[in-house]
């Protein structure tokens, strides 16, 4: 839909050059120094009235706060995009969104967009298509997994990390202070969307020191208090394997740029797969190509 939107200055403005498929490197820019405001004010009375009936959850929160998109100027913003939106999660191995763990599927957000948006974002409708089949899916998929396991006579359970439940320090970490600490790494757009080497070391560098200092903690008191400390360090995984992919993706492809590496390398079509806590890897996946029938 914001391709038929205009971008403003704080004077009412409009932005030269930026633009929702092309042109966000312009918003970004602007975002380092002045609020940046978009009107959805290129769309005739046939179009709009097709936008409401398309997607009518793209308009709930307007219409919420009394804003009408189409004549009013509305703030906008960036957020992580390059990395999470569409292009990044849990590898989906096969139609029923399974992961390479047995037993393990994985949908909406925390799965990969790729096979449906290849290196971009996926956009609104993209995602909420995506958010919708995907559960279906990876829910059938999970009871299919179940039906056939259930006359294991014996299951062994294991739990994967350890963070905020099984360490041994004498204190807990404050979760604010970590959620903080890594949205201080990864919202400022000189750091996430301008990327380049330096800035990518010098984060990973105190998103490093951060996870062993929850390594070093003491477990959450509560069970409340440990899915909240459980989501800050999935936060900081997050943010430490993203930019260790991209330190390791020198060019700039889809939603991901580097200042020092402004083109596409053409030696470097394939995937980046990431993971470890303790120690954090990236590997390459070769992209196998699709010969028509």
């Amino acid at each position: 839909f914001y391709n038929w939107a205009t971008f403003y200055d704080r004077d009412g403005q409009a932005i030269e050059g930026a633009g929702s498929s092309r042109g966000r490197s312009v918003i970004a820019q602007n975002l380092q120094t002045q609020p940046v405001f978009a009107c959805i004010d290129r769309a005739d009375a046939q179009i709009r009235a097709w936008m409401r009936t398309a997607q009518p959850n793209f308009f709930v929160s307007f219409d919420r706060q009394g804003i009408d998109p189409f004549t009013q100027h509305f703030p906008v913003t960036l957020r992580l995009e390059g990395t999470v939106r569409g292009t990044g999660g849990l590898q989906v191995a096969d139609s029923n969104c399974a992961t390479n763990v047995p037993g393990l599927y994985a949908a909406g957000d925390a799965a990969t967009r790729e096979l449906i948006c290849g290196g971009f974002t996926g956009g609104g409708s993209h995602n909420a298509a995506w958010a919708l089949s995907s559960g279906f899916w990876a829910g059938a998929g999970a009871a299919g997994f179940a039906r056939q396991d259930r006359t294991s006579a014996k299951r062994t359970l294991r739990r994967a990390g350890g963070v905020a439940l099984s360490t041994r320090g004498a204190t807990p970490y404050d979760t604010d202070d970590v959620v903080r600490a890594v949205q201080s790494e990864v919202f400022p757009y000189e750091r996430n969307w301008f990327r380049e080497g330096g800035a990518l070391d010098d984060s990973l560098q105190r998103l490093n020191a951060l996870w062993l200092h929850l390594r070093g903690s003491a477990p959450a008191s509560t069970a409340c208090e440990a899915v909240r400390a459980r989501e800050a360090a999935a936060m900081l995984a997050t943010a430490r394997w993203m930019y260790r992919s991209a330190l390791k993706r020198t060019e700039t492809r889809g939603m991901h740029r580097r200042r020092e590496h402004t083109a596409i390398d053409p030696a470097q079509r394939h995937r980046l797969l990431a993971g470890g806590l303790d120690e954090v890897w990236v590997q390459q996946q070769a992209v196998v190509e699709e010969v028509p029938a």
